[in-house]
């Protein structure tokens, strides 16, 4: 057996105590402050699911309220989100911790709210389909009508589910997440939405590529105008006055990786709208091969065609009449009357039919 001199003891304890405290204040933690930690850890890609993410699911074994088990459920489930920003690792690790439990609370949690909250919480993490069953079935032999609510929204959701499950990025962390994982903080690169927007708008597209490899949602953002793609067009084209390789580049990465190039703004500006605004052919070309809408028209009645003439982008115009892009003949009106050079009048006329 061992023995320990004084100052081997005393550094032990003083270990024991620093882990005893840990827990202590973890414990104490609420869990909208757990999840602060763990955003924080996701943020700056140095998260580790034993250490930054085991506390807020340790709250649905043992809540100390109603409310708090509540938080944790919503919490947990903003993290896990299929469609979210997290990395792969932390949604699945969430969802695999998780599931158990909160098939547990939606057949014996302490409240009406927090038996439908865990419900949703699957359906929203990705769960498989036998497990939304699972809680489908639990919910319907609730006694609350609420509860039993929950179980017919889910059974709905599960019609028009993919037959792999909820959401297929929701997988653990393989080979090439890890090396992206790696790559990422040692160019100090937190791995989230942010991150994917700013490198997108810089125009890197190694360390576009690397965060969604890495697990970050390629379509985060609540809208248009808060897409990583808005940002590598409108942005990105904006601050260089026109497309560059980088560009170029980070957009054909993003295209690749599912980006939407249907999503709409309040207006009804499109993606295509941006980069006939701000862009080039080569990027209104890609856009077009992704299935962009080249005859949409915004609530203020331009469109694509009438945009890049208005901002003197004739190769970009060219494209798009050669993809199919006409203007009527209010349209020619006004652009004829706000263009002077040739070569935007030839095309109008082409555009028109004239």
């Amino acid at each position: 057996m061992k023995h320990f001199n004084r100052l081997e003891s005393a550094a032990l304890l003083t270990l024991l105590f620093a882990t005893a405290l840990n827990v202590q204040n973890a414990q104490a933690a609420s869990p909208s402050d757990l999840y602060a930690r763990a955003k924080r850890a996701i943020a700056s890609g140095t998260v580790v699911p034993e250490r930054d993410l085991a506390p807020l699911i340790a709250v649905l074994r043992g809540p100390s309220s109603d409310e708090d088990l509540r938080s944790a459920i919503d919490k947990i489930e903003t993290l896990a989100d299929a469609s979210g920003s997290s990395p792969a690792e932390v949604k699945h690790y969430l969802l695999e911790q998780s599931t158990p439990l909160l098939l547990n609370i939606a057949a014996t949690g302490p409240s009406v709210f927090a038996r439908g909250d865990a419900v949703t919480a699957l359906r929203d993490m990705g769960a498989s389909r036998a497990v939304l069953d699972q809680a489908a079935t639990i919910a319907e032999h609730d006694g609350d009508d609420y509860v039993r609510s929950r179980a017919e929204i889910l059974r709905n959701f599960m019609k028009s589910m993919p037959a792999a499950g909820a959401a297929a990025d929701v997988k653990s962390g393989g080979p090439r997440e890890q090396l992206a994982v790696a790559a990422l903080k040692k160019r100090k690169l937190g791995i989230s939405a942010d991150q994917l927007r700013r490198s997108s708008l810089e125009g890197n597209a190694a360390d576009v590529q690397a965060l969604l490899d890495a697990g970050v949602n390629v379509n985060s953002g609540s809208g248009l105008s808060d897409s990583a793609l808005y940002f590598a067009v409108f942005s990105g084209c904006g601050g260089k006055q026109g497309e560059s390789e980088g560009n170029v580049e980070t957009v054909n990465v993003l295209i690749a990786a599912g980006a939407d190039v249907k999503r709409k703004d309040d207006n009804g500006n499109n993606i295509l709208m941006s980069a006939a605004q701000m862009c080039g052919p080569r990027i209104v070309t890609a856009l077009i091969a992704a299935g962009a809408d080249i005859k949409l028209t915004n609530g203020s009645g331009m469109t694509p065609l009438g945009m890049s003439l208005l901002m003197h982008h004739p190769e970009s115009a060219e494209v798009l009449v050669s993809k199919g892009a006409r203007l009527n003949a209010s349209q020619a009106q006004m652009l004829n009357a706000s263009v002077t050079d040739p070569r935007s009048k030839a095309i109008i006329q082409r555009a028109s039919g004239k």
